[in-house]
């Protein structure tokens, strides 16, 4: 009987005395331990278990993912705005890519007509040391056509596109000012040796990455060509703790005596706050020198368009800059988070009554961005301007590291606005099961009618759900589908290098009209030579179109297509004149690119910004600023905004949780 008892002992711990959360980690266990032991092919346990638990995450929300050992430091790394290295971005073949045209080589024939094929490598795919700006180099872009007709044109397709990625090399996308750059590296130059080993044509973009980086103190060796230079340079760059700057550009727009300061903030990293005070100090300085200190600065445009935010606590610092003292800023509630009130504690660096202050925005900002522009305009520190509405996303992501260097990141509250508000614009419910087509989440946008009015400390209406609504609203250019061809394709880089083989960069430096012309013969030279699809944009629907032409036999229409296919052609050519001074300027930003630093870049775009040059006449107009920051305002002040509110409201929300806490964070 004793040995009975044991043996129940023994087993029921493991199989029958297991809670809600016990027992599926002991079943996902003994399946992978089978599968290690058993499956019919040797398998990849730590591939497996990262597939079964980005599965299980992808259920949830688009931000919650585990991250592997590399993604977690470079997660933290885009954090933390700092890592050691020499400041460089670069591009290149990726090891997907590489393994994918190794594979392809083998045999001109797809094996499978489940194959996954690398997407065309684009200037924005670089990848740089720091993996801040251009940490998506997955290549992924989804199944190959299963028709057998098409598997063979879509391989080839790609393995020319990586060729093309391939013997252009490691090449230089940016060189950060105060690092590589003020050691003579350019864009545009090509990686040839770090360190006297050669870069060879196998050799990824990651390999190259890894060897930059290094304890800072130690120097590297990076050989490279320049176009226009017959001869190989080498440089000694000595590897530093490179912090990326959050705020790219900090200058006056226009006369300087006018007192007109421009921000460009980019993100949300640690020192975010930091960068921003120095910056508006900076501005207040140049004010009062070009003005003989005879007045400060007179308005500042915060630029957040297509910033995408990060930390929270980042965003309460600048927005502290910017807001009285004792404002609330942001509260956090989560289900298992306890409430969270940021309040102001010191003096903002910016008198919004004597600097009128307007924040740009458009769709790509978010999150941490948001907090900010909801911040302003619920105290009505300011007016957003923008084309519509900020992107809408109102949840908070905690960072928990795991065993082995690793991390997950999941979704763990929501944040409100000083007035209290949410403006998350999808509402995310859980998917999952058995079924693949259940694996996912469900993603709900919020309709305008269901959208809740809340009041900012004025008395003018705001809405929750779908982001920040600007408060007076500009339209932003539309590029043409020349235009975005163009820039996907590199063609103004490629053409940029062309052209410094045989011209020197003057001051004053313009494209006149025979460097267009030279330009659009250059484009249609790779369009005859299939370097180039000036159709792009339409192939996939115009492709997709054909098959269904084809399948359903009806000749006459396919070669209608066809006919289709050259009136595309023809018009898009057309905007060749039609956007004449757009593509102008990308083509000098293209040719500057390879001189000047990103600031300077920046600063000469700002002259043909129809958003920016709108919002410099509004905060020269005091009259109509403060018409529109009184808009909606009786004198009768519809909800206050002082204490807790936002705060309350959050715990109201979320079922009057009673250990909610304020936390007062000093800044």
């Amino acid at each position: 009987a004793g040995a009975t008892i044991m043996a129940g002992l023994i087993i029921v711990p493991l199989f029958a005395d297991v809670d809600g959360v016990s027992q599926p980690v002991t079943l996902f266990e003994t399946i992978l331990g089978d599968l290690d032991r058993g499956y019919v092919d040797e398998v990849d346990t730590n591939k497996l278990f990262e597939t079964g638990v980005s599965a299980m995450l992808r259920s949830l929300d688009p931000y919650t993912e585990f991250e592997g050992k590399q993604e977690a430091q470079d997660m933290s790394e885009s954090i933390e705005g700092k890592y050691g290295g020499i400041g460089l971005v670069i591009s290149g073949a990726t090891p997907r890519d590489l393994a994918f045209l190794k594979e392809s080589t083998k045999d001109a024939t797809p094996v499978s007509s489940k194959t996954t094929a690398p997407s065309k490598l684009l200037p924005a795919d670089a990848i740089q040391d720091s993996l801040n700006d251009g940490d998506d180099i997955s290549s992924a872009a989804g199944e190959i056509d299963e028709d057998e007709e098409e598997l063979l044109p879509n391989s080839l397709a790609s393995k020319k596109d990586i060729e093309a990625v391939q013997q252009r090399g490691i090449t230089v996308v940016s060189a950060f000012e105060g690092y590589a750059f003020d050691y003579g590296l350019r864009v545009g130059d090509k990686l040839v040796a770090i360190n006297g080993n050669p870069i060879e044509a196998t050799t990824s973009v990651e390999e190259v990455r890894n060897q930059l980086r290094g304890e800072p103190g130690s120097a590297v060796d990076i050989s490279f060509e320049r176009v226009g230079v017959s001869e190989v340079q080498t440089v000694s760059v000595p590897r530093t703790l490179v912090k990326i700057r959050d705020v790219k550009l900090a200058a006056l727009i226009g006369d300087p005596k006018d007192g007109i300061g421009y921000i460009r903030l980019s993100g949300f990293a640690s020192d975010a706050g930091r960068e921003v005070r120095n910056a508006i100090a900076y501005l207040q300085q140049r004010s009062e020198d070009a003005s003989s200190g005879e007045s400060s600065l007179q308005g500042l445009i915060l630029d957040l368009r297509g910033n995408p935010g990060g930390l929270l606590t980042s965003a309460v610092d600048v927005a502290s800059a910017l807001v009285p003292k004792g404002s609330d800023i942001v509260s956090a509630k989560g289900r298992g988070f306890p409430g969270i009130l940021y309040r102001s504690r010191y003096e903002p660096m910016l008198d919004t009554s004597q600097t009128k202050l307007a924040v740009l925005v458009n769709k790509g900002t978010a999150s941490a961005a948001e907090i900010v522009s909801g911040a302003v305009q619920d105290l009505d520190a300011g007016i957003i301007v923008g084309e519509d509405r900020t992107f809408g996303k109102g949840l908070v992501q905690n960072v928990e590291d795991l065993p082995f260097d690793t991390a997950l990141k999941f979704t763990v509250a929501k944040y409100y606005t000083p007035s209290g508000r949410c403006i998350q614009g999808i509402n995310y419910s859980e998917g999952g099961g058995l079924k693949a087509e259940d694996g996912r989440y469900t993603a709900k946008r919020v309709q305008d009618r269901e959208r809740a009015t809340y009041f900012t400390k004025a008395g003018r209406e705001v809405k929750d759900g779908g982001g920040v609504e600007a408060d007076y609203k500009v339209t932003a250019p539309t590029a043409s589908a020349l235009e975005v061809t163009l820039l996907r394709s590199n063609a103004f880089g490629d053409y940029a290098a062309e052209w410094s083989k045989h011209h020197e960069l003057t001051n004053h430096f313009e494209v006149d009209d025979d460097t267009y012309r030279e330009f659009q013969t250059f484009v249609q030279q790779k369009q005859r030579d299939g370097e180039l699809k000036l159709e792009a944009l339409y192939s996939g629907p115009l492709k997709d179109l054909s098959k269904m032409l084809k399948q359903s036999g009806y000749k006459g229409s396919a070669k209608e297509l066809d006919n289709l296919k050259s009136d595309i052609l023809r018009e898009v050519m057309k905007d060749f004149d039609k956007y004449r001074k757009d593509i102008k300027e990308d083509i000098a930003q293209g040719i500057l690119a390879r001189y000047v630093p990103e600031s300077m870049l920046i600063e000469r775009s700002l002259q043909t910004d129809k958003q920016v040059l709108a919002t410099v006449k509004l905060v020269t107009n005091g009259q109509k600023f403060d018409r529109l920051l009184a808009k909606g305002s009786d004198g009768e002040q519809k909800q206050a905004i002082n204490g807790a509110s936002s705060f309350e409201t959050a715990t109201t929300a979320l079922d009057n949780d009673e250990g909610a806490k304020v936390q007062l964070k000093k800044w």
